[in-house]
């Protein structure tokens, strides 16, 4: 049992960074030229689905034992936070950038300080509020989210059996559709008006990933082909611009099925030797791309200038390789030389179990 619970998961590694790099064009849009990928927002329930999935395969006998989910909570606000808090900087400085060269712009100093508190405590949003956490760094939106699905699973994971999980994730899945039917779409959760769609699309994806481990967690192969053509899939499910009339369905269907099918071949099928290392660097540092994105985005746009306009033409896209390879180059030095060694020590300080 013990080493099944320290396998790593190399193709989930590949799903993320895959994920991670398609927010980037997502929300850099600019850099990018033509190529859009209108469904990537799909990724956030994709990063949930994994979650539940890894923090079951890392974590559940220790909770089950009991006595571990205070530890818990500590675990995963250490393993978050630092790179959150990087994040939170950037933010800050572009927004300082902002008020200094803009002064009528919508950045003012009031809303950088509630920004700022909001930030600290990882709030990224509060009904009546100028401005919040996410303010400063748009994606940390999903953070709250996460870690509200993360400490339920440890403090009722006795109560979890699977169909007190079936009836979550019906319960939830029902939220979903009640989201799309709503709004159309399920590009929401990101503001106070549908915090109720983010609790849903986090109750379905995360206890469904923790579902998916218990029944599919276990027995895997290395199949390179498999793994290979699981990262197409996903980058085609992203990528892909259905028509308007057929959105809906089609994110219900990537959420609510497509994404458990994905989960569960991707924890079946691992690469060989030379593609896992390649999973695992780019599973590392997906995290701290996926956080620092939109703010070193935002401050790349101030170093290029207000005018810069690139061409909307496939010779643009080397403005989107060279921010790919910087956000790439950040996100691996913040990893050893600023989230390691601050998780490492804060570990030490507030955990026994080390």
């Amino acid at each position: 049992m013990a080493a099944a619970q320290r396998r790593t998961f190399l193709t989930l590694d590949g799903l993320r960074a895959v994920g991670a790099f398609l927010v980037v064009m997502r929300h850099v849009p600019y850099l990018f030229g033509p190529i859009s990928v209108p469904e990537s927002f799909l990724a956030v329930d994709l990063f949930y689905l994994v979650s539940g999935f890894v923090v079951a395969n890392a974590y559940r006998e220790r909770l089950a034992a009991g006595g571990f989910a205070w530890s818990f909570v500590k675990t995963r606000l250490i393993r978050l936070y630092p790179l959150y808090a990087c994040g939170l900087i950037l933010g800050i400085v572009a927004a300082i950038l902002s008020i200094v060269t803009d002064p009528a712009g919508w950045w003012t100093p009031t809303k950088l300080l509630t920004a700022i508190v909001t930030g600290l405590f990882m709030i990224p949003f509060f009904p009546g509020l100028p401005a919040n956490g996410s303010s400063l760094d748009g994606p940390t939106w999903t953070l709250a989210p996460e870690l509200a699905a993360n400490f339920a699973y440890a403090v009722f994971i006795r109560s979890l059996s699977v169909p007190v999980l079936c009836a979550i994730i019906a319960v939830s899945g029902a939220g979903v559709v009640l989201a799309v039917v709503h709004f159309g779409t399920l590009d929401v959760g990101f503001g106070p008006t549908h915090l109720w769609a983010a609790l849903a699309r986090v109750g379905f994806s995360f206890f469904a990933g923790v579902l998916i481990y218990r029944g599919f967690g276990q027995a895997y192969q290395r199949h390179l082909l498999f793994s290979w053509a699981l990262i197409g899939i996903l980058t085609l499910i992203l990528a892909w611009n259905p028509a308007d009339s057929f959105k809906p369905i089609y994110e219900l269907a990537v959420v609510l099925l497509g994404f458990p099918a994905l989960l569960i071949l991707a924890g079946r099928f691992e690469p060989g030797p030379i593609s896992g290392r390649l999973f695992s660097f780019t599973g590392l540092i997906s995290y701290g791309i996926y956080i620092i994105h939109q703010p070193v985005g935002n401050l790349v746009h101030f170093a290029l200038g207000r005018d810069f306009d690139p061409p909307d033409d496939l010779s643009s896209l080397g403005y989107g390789a060279a921010f790919l390879g910087l956000l790439i180059l950040i996100a691996w030095r913040l990893d050893r030389d600023v989230d390691a060694p601050i998780r490492k020590a804060l570990r030490g300080r507030f955990l026994s179990d080390k």
